[in-house]
């Protein structure tokens, strides 16, 4: 229970405060756990070794890929997909991986292909994560296969992982286009019949689903394969990624493939950071993730890969936790002396994911909280109207910089309008 006394006669108590977080209690509402279908936890399929470096212009060696993965293995995810195991760097890789003893399995992307399920059987791979499009128009089209003779090579290939003893899924992509809900039924009945699966999963290939109709699907799949797990793939084409998640993780989904820092395909896939932190501070299931790791592996990411954040990227933009506005200091500066610290005005607390404290940034928008932080922090005391001199000249160089103000200016000018220097 909180320790935290009621306000106006309104408490706040566990399981949305427990003083390392607060959040939204409406997300604890009996009538919507009722109603959805969670599960107790959910697997963090990591793509970023394969479709992060299918990103236009990024490119990792193969020992990037090994230094990487072990990142991601010391995060906790629960699966690592390194490559194509047809391609020879990648087998290497691998090999490398599956011999060193990961807690992650090492489950590559095989297109069914039967030189690619030798490639990755003969690496020790730990699974097959087969995967094809199953759109009928790409089938007729691009592929010039028929339904019937590709459910039959995926059974068949199903069927060699199984008999090599490691774990296989089937991942479908181009899903949510198909208008036609029979023929997936038809589709994915086909290839669980045999009973070489162990996880299906849908991808939404564009990301064009809204997130109801995520929710309405996976419930269909469901309700059709009850005792099959089911995995989810999706790409953030229309900023729906985190989003649809939740949705498919409150319909049953109980793996999810993502990539640190959103990497992917064009607008890249749901990013890892952004799925777990939402998972385990919204709603209280596990990932299996070390949060706190995830600010340090996005770094490195972004590193190797070469590709910027913005400074306002969910859980791991660099200026996150960079606080400039009056306003809000006001709030943070008043809560800092209450049971609930300053984090109460922060969605998570920065070390919770792997920053150091939020920073109170000099410039247009500070007020004279800000100026008084600024000067506690310089042991530095000031009269009132020097307050309010220092707080003016920040806000005209905020604005001649149209930037925050370098240390040295913010320095400068507290000295000139004091007489005294930190």
């Amino acid at each position: 229970m909180s320790s935290v006394p009621p306000a106006f006669g309104v408490g706040i108590e566990e399981p949305y405060y427990t003083g390392e977080k607060w959040v939204s209690p409406f997300n604890f509402w009996e009538e919507l756990r009722d109603e959805a279908h969670f599960p107790t936890s959910v697997r963090i399929h990591d793509v970023t070794l394969r479709d992060g470096e299918q990103t236009a212009r990024v490119a990792f060696t193969p020992e990037e890929k090994v230094f990487l993965a072990r990142e991601l293995d010391r995060l906790g995810v629960a699966s690592i997909e390194p490559g194509l195991p047809a391609t020879t760097e990648d087998q290497e890789v691998i090999a490398t991986l599956s011999g060193m003893g990961l807690r992650a399995k090492v489950v590559p992307l095989v297109r069914i292909r039967e030189g690619d399920v030798e490639a990755a059987l003969e690496a020790g791979a730990d699974g097959l994560l087969l995967e094809f499009g199953i759109n009928p128009y790409l089938l007729k089209y691009v592929y010039d296969v028929t339904p019937k003779d590709l459910t039959a090579q995926i059974s068949e290939f199903a069927r060699w992982g199984k008999e090599a003893g490691v774990y296989v899924e089937f991942m479908g992509w181009d899903v949510f286009r198909i208008p036609d809900l029979d023929y997936i039924r038809r589709f994915y009945e086909a290839i669980l019949e045999p009973g070489h699966l162990d996880r299906i999963t849908v991808a939404d290939t564009f990301g064009m689903a809204h997130p109801m109709a995520m929710y309405g699907f996976i419930r269909k799949l469901k309700g059709w394969f009850p005792d099959t797990s089911v995995g989810l793939h999706i790409h953030n084409d229309f900023g729906l990624a985190a989003g649809s998640a939740m949705m498919a993780v409150a319909a049953g989904v109980d793996e999810v493939h993502s990539s640190i820092n959103g990497l992917g395909e064009r607008a890249g896939n749901v990013a890892t950071e952004e799925v777990a932190v939402a998972l385990e501070h919204l709603m209280d299931i596990d990932t299996g993730l070390e949060l706190e790791r995830l600010k340090p592996v996005s770094d490195l990411f972004a590193e190797i890969s070469k590709k910027e954040r913005a400074p306002n990227k969910p859980i791991v933009g660099n200026g996150l936790f960079e606080v400039e506005s009056g306003i809000v200091v006001h709030v943070l500066r008043q809560m800092r002396k209450t049971e609930f610290g300053e984090q109460a005005l922060l969605p998570y607390a920065p070390q919770a994911v792997g920053h150091d404290r939020y920073a109170v940034v000099a410039g247009r928008g500070s007020g004279q909280n800000s100026t008084a932080i600024f000067l506690e922090e310089r042991c530095i005391e000031a009269t009132p109207e020097q307050v309010a001199e220092i707080t003016h000249r920040i806000k005209h160089a905020g604005l001649m910089l149209k930037n925050g103000l370098p240390q040295t200016v913010l320095d400068a000018i507290i000295e000139d309008v004091t007489g005294r220097r930190s």
